[in-house]
């Protein structure tokens, strides 16, 4: 008898952890903003679930997004919101902390493998192709951060050169890829190579400044005379 496939879910303790920190971090973007607090728990909610409203939404579209099957994750972006709302200045004193900033990048570096591997899942399950698994995958990992620029109008800083984060989620999802369907691995068996490879490149291009860099021979448009 075929035993079924094991799937990777992210663990809630996990989810909801990271849904509060991205959360945070949106929010003081939006109150050194000067927004209100409708502004605030807006760039919450983009930064925290942006990647999946876009997963189901946008690509997916097998009916509700997940933000709204469960009250959790609005109670927990509203909770992030307010919490900045009433004290930001604090948070944003303790944000440049090491300690504190070096929490944000554990949880960033993990979350980057984890909801990768959690969109390509979803993705795979829908019949997605593979190169369309993969940039489910991407979206899931970086979308919340692309639309918190998009919508304060800034160039959004996964396209800009900087550390290796979008490079990292794609190396990630070539494992997993290469892992369940080249070698068969079950679904949970694969995924957790593949976080660890975004947790590992992401991690390390932080701590040695490992940078990506504009298309040699082009001259930025900010440039020109």
């Amino acid at each position: 008898m075929a035993v079924p496939a094991q799937v990777f879910t992210v663990p809630l303790y996990f989810d909801y952890g990271a849904t509060f920190l991205w959360g945070i971090t949106g929010a003081l973007v939006g109150a050194r903003r000067g927004y209100d607090l409708s502004g605030v728990a807006a760039l919450a909610l983009i930064s925290s679930t942006g990647g999946g409203l876009m997963r189901d939404g946008l690509f997916l579209q097998n009916g509700p997004p997940a933000l709204l099957q469960t009250s959790i994750y609005l109670l927990i972006v509203a909770a992030a919101a307010v919490l900045v709302f009433a004290v930001g200045a604090r948070l944003d004193h303790y944000r440049r902390y090491r300690h504190f900033s070096g929490l944000i990048q554990v949880v960033d570096a993990l979350g980057l493998g984890a909801y990768a591997v959690v969109g390509m899942q979803l993705a795979i399950d829908s019949g997605i192709s593979l190169p369309g698994v993969v940039l489910i995958g991407l979206v899931n990992a970086v979308g919340g951060s692309i639309l918190r620029d998009l919508f304060m109008r800034q160039e959004p800083e996964a396209f800009k050169p900087g550390t290796l984060t979008v490079v990292a989620v794609l190396i990630s999802c070539f494992v997993f890829i290469i892992l369940e369907k080249g070698f068969g691995f079950s679904p949970y068996l694969a995924a957790w190579p593949a976080i660890f490879t975004a947790f590992a490149i992401r991690l390390f291009s932080v701590r040695y400044n490992i940078r990506t860099r504009p298309l040699h021979g082009f001259i930025p448009e900010d440039r020109h005379t």
